[in-house]
């Protein structure tokens, strides 16, 4: 009791998912009645194919995803970014052919910063040329994707 008790007192808060990221983003583009203009694609490389939940085609993909880093440890966080380094690098071959955004969620656990800062440097040295969004550029991203699709229009 006197070794596991005393961390039944800390209520453990809930971690943000991917979905928690993307819902701010998809409800502001809800408002301007652009995000049922996103759709679903896939990225075919020479050796591996890459799935995308939110995009649109302007001549070249325009593909957004959102990773939420609001995990257990500095390694899980670090392993995500490296995880999308690969997928990146698998469809690099297609690059000419799309362009990735990532939307991205800071850690809740102030210790892990450091881990969320080495994994936005992993994004952007991609072996595809990526823009990353953090979640509080929420506004910049959404602004973004709209005047990009009325350019388009």
């Amino acid at each position: 009791q006197r070794l596991v008790e005393r961390y039944d007192d800390k209520p453990e808060r809930p971690k943000k998912n991917d979905e928690d990221v993307w819902r701010p983003v998809r409800d502001k583009l809800a408002q301007s009645g652009v995000a049922a203009r996103l759709t679903k694609t896939v990225i075919h490389g020479e050796v591996d194919n890459l799935q995308f939940k939110h995009a649109w085609k302007n001549g070249v993909w325009h593909c957004y995803e959102p990773l939420s880093f609001d995990l257990a440890d500095a390694e899980n966080i670090r392993d995500k970014a490296r995880r999308w380094t690969g997928h990146l690098s698998a469809v690099r071959d297609a690059a000419n052919q799309f362009k990735p955004y990532f939307i991205v969620g800071a850690p809740q656990e102030p210790t892990l910063l450091p881990a969320y800062q080495d994994a936005l440097a992993i994004l952007r040295k991609s072996p595809v040329q990526t823009e990353v969004f953090e979640e509080t550029e929420t506004d910049a991203l959404v602004d973004l994707i709209e005047t990009e699709l009325a350019a388009h229009d």
